[in-house]
């Protein structure tokens, strides 16, 4: 008995307390603040930058060996940066693979223990690497333009140039300046086209020629109206043929559109007399004639024979232009020639 009551009593005094023990000291207030060790630099890290990007780069970034460090700051365009202190960034991206900086010494500035923070940056961007672009190419040379000399081309500008002299079209039966732009929008075609293109080509010559002429001659002429077709007619005012039958164009009498053989004269400087006289005086010299000087005096239109003198006209006009053409290089070099005679 006596021996159970001693293991008993050891039991309760002993076993049981030390069973119920801590190992570790009791807390105490204001105790449970949790100091962090310093951290060592284990050894340098070192990103894989390359100085042309490739597709791969996270590849790269997860195969490298990380371990619980501070990052080094170095310079350059890179994945990271420092936001304290900033830092002016220079160099190339192949500069920041060759500027790891020492993180030991950034740490033991002021006996601070706390690493540096750093943010991800954005990619370097094409901009900041040195990409060779191609030199833009050269604009291509224009086009010399088209001569038109000796071309039907030639005489269509004269004679438009000789239309617009008068943009008022007006006669004893009044302004019919919109009858034209009302047909030849009609026709679907531009004025130029409709008024002059609808003339015959033979007449066109000798009207081109006679022209010159007169310009010469210090006389200032031009047309109250030269092609009219069917519907131009209709609404022509004043003494006319039929809408058919009328010279100017009539598709029963000269065969329409491209035949027109009849012209309506004036003066733009307002002496339509002197322009008359004129046709009278010389009109058979270029196949023209007015045959109702009385009651129609500004008709003119071709005489007999006209198309072999507007073959004639042609002819020579063409000889010259190509005349013209021929000697044009030929004084360019002579020119040239007589230039640097000066300068020497």
């Amino acid at each position: 008995m006596l021996a159970g009551l001693l293991c008993g009593v050891l039991v309760f005094f002993v076993a049981i307390p030390l069973a119920l023990s801590s190992p570790f000291p009791s807390p105490k207030e204001g105790s449970w603040v949790i100091h962090r060790s310093e951290l060592h630099v284990a050894s340098p890290i070192t990103l894989p930058i390359a100085t042309e990007l490739p597709s791969g780069l996270h590849q790269h970034i997860a195969a490298a060996s990380w371990s619980f460090v501070s990052l080094p700051a170095y310079e350059g365009p890179s994945l990271f940066e420092r936001t304290e202190p900033e830092q002016d960034v220079t160099g190339s991206i192949g500069d920041a693979s060759r500027a790891v900086a020492d993180q030991s010494k950034v740490s033991s500035d002021k006996g601070s223990t706390e690493a540096p923070r750093y943010q991800l940056a954005s990619l370097p961007s094409a901009a900041t690497t040195d990409v060779k672009l191609d030199p833009p190419a050269a604009p291509a040379p224009a086009a010399p333009k088209r001569s038109s000399a000796g071309t039907i081309e030639e005489i269509n500008e004269y004679l438009w140039e000789v239309y617009q002299r008068a943009p008022v079209k007006k006669d004893g039966a009044g302004d019919f300046t919109w009858k034209d732009p009302a047909a030849a929008k009609r026709m679907k075609m531009p004025m130029p086209v409709y008024v002059i293109g609808g003339m015959d080509p033979d007449f066109r010559e000798q009207l081109y020629h006679a022209g010159h002429a007169m310009d010469a001659a210090g006389i200032h002429w031009s047309m109250l109206s030269a092609f009219r077709d069917d519907y131009r007619q209709s609404i022509a005012s004043g003494l006319k043929a039929g809408n058919s039958n009328s010279l100017h164009g009539g598709k029963a009498r000269t065969g329409g559109y491209g035949h027109g053989q009849a012209i309506d004269i004036t003066n733009a400087n307002g002496n339509d007399e002197t322009v008359w006289r004129w046709v009278d005086r010389n009109g058979a010299k270029y196949g023209l004639v007015r045959p109702m000087p009385g009651y129609d005096p500004a008709h003119i239109q071709p005489r007999e024979g006209w198309h072999k003198i507007a073959a004639n006209f042609r002819a020579n006009r063409v000889q010259l232009a190509e005349k013209r053409n021929a000697g044009a290089p030929k004084t360019a070099a002579a020119d040239q020639g007589k230039r640097e005679a000066k300068a020497e």
